[in-house]
């Protein structure tokens, strides 16, 4: 069967390499040259390649991505992979952010994208499913000493981690100073004239969490401030247990300004504290981090320190595709600088109005 006799072919199926290779009469080595672009390296003929690409056309030939994966070819697909596989559907403002700024990278980089969302017991064979070829690298929001993260990397998977970083230098990320951004909180609220502080945490392992929790700690020691280890809580997600943040509400020396770690947390401890019958920020202040677009849908509105989410997001997807395609150094490391969006969540302390009033 050769090219003159396309009319035959049964076009109820789906054409293979084969198919274009026996109508075109040539091999499938040169089929796959020719619509590989490399024709003119390989010195195949313009009149062959011409009819390989009319054949194609005719039998509506696609490249079979499964066919490719498996020939070690790049897929063009990158995954988002988070802490927890369930975080996708808890409708987080922070991760309607990141995902608009991953989504539109891609487009721009001609990307397909991937959300993980397949939860594994075991570590490695998760890692093994992430690196089996489907997709060409991820971008991975996980803890440092996150077993799969480690998989991956001795594996030398291209990743990018993302809103977290590494200490080894030949890990490429994309983070916010955040250091410096619980600093921002802290000479807020002392500026305000708070001097009974809390913080709420998220995870332990945490590095952004830590970092914030030191830049925090830093202002009030200089300040001269003390910080009540009964203010200092843990609310890892808005799905988890607030009893910690509840207690400290609750007790006996209830901070009158509080830094929270991550607006998606700080909306849940303000529903907390209005159910409690306080007032922010007339009661209590509240600072949260992010500042993403629905800290100005909550009443009051939200102060928080901003990290340019969507921005950080687009800037670790053009890495990770510069990486996948070979034109990046695999340890580019960037920070962004933090800043605050003052809002309605914080005043001065009730103690601080009657004293001016007096």
């Amino acid at each position: 069967m050769g090219y003159n006799n396309l009319n035959r072919f049964n076009k109820m199926q789906r054409a293979t390499i084969a198919d274009v290779a026996r109508m075109a009469s040539v091999g499938k080595v040169t089929v796959s040259y020719v619509l590989n672009g490399r024709a003119k390296e390989v010195g195949i003929s313009t009149e062959t390649a011409e009819r390989i690409v009319a054949v194609a056309k005719e039998l509506d030939y696609r490249p079979n991505r499964l066919a490719r994966m498996l020939a070690g070819k790049k897929t063009d697909m990158i995954a988002v992979v988070f802490q927890e596989p369930n975080y996708f559907s808890l409708g987080s403002t922070f991760l309607n952010e990141v995902l608009r700024g991953v989504a539109a990278e891609c487009v721009e980089q001609d990307l397909d994208l991937m959300l993980h969302t397949r939860r594994s017991d075991n570590l490695h064979l998760e890692a093994d499913a992430l690196s089996d070829g489907r997709i060409d690298g991820v971008l991975i929001l996980r803890d440092e000493d996150d077993e799969t993260l480690r998989a991956l990397i001795s594996r030398k998977f291209p990743l990018v981690l993302f809103f977290s970083r590494a200490t080894d230098p030949g890990i490429a990320y994309v983070d916010c100073d955040n250091f410096t951004g619980g600093k921002i909180a802290a000479q807020h609220l002392v500026g305000l004239g708070h001097k009974n502080l809390g913080i709420v945490l998220g995870k332990e392992k945490s590095v952004d969490s830590s970092d914030r929790f030191q830049g925090f700690r830093s202002v009030l020691e200089t300040a001269k401030l003390d910080l009540d280890p009964r203010n200092i809580t843990h609310f890892e997600s808005p799905t988890s247990s607030a009893s910690e943040v509840i207690a400290m509400l609750q007790g006996p020396n209830r901070p009158t300004g509080l830094f929270i770690w991550s607006d998606d947390v700080a909306f849940q401890c303000m529903r907390i504290i209005q159910e409690m019958g306080l007032r922010i920020p007339e009661d209590i202040s509240l600072v949260g981090f992010d500042s993403t677009p629905a800290c100005n849908m909550v009443q009051p509105n939200l102060t928080s320190v901003r990290q340019p989410v969507e921005e950080m997001a687009r800037a670790a997807t053009k890495i990770l595709s510069s990486i996948t395609r070979g034109g990046s150094d695999i340890s580019t490391q960037l920070v962004f600088p933090p800043n605050i969006d003052v809002r309605a969540s914080t005043c001065p302390p009730a103690k601080y109005f009657k004293e001016e009033i007096i």
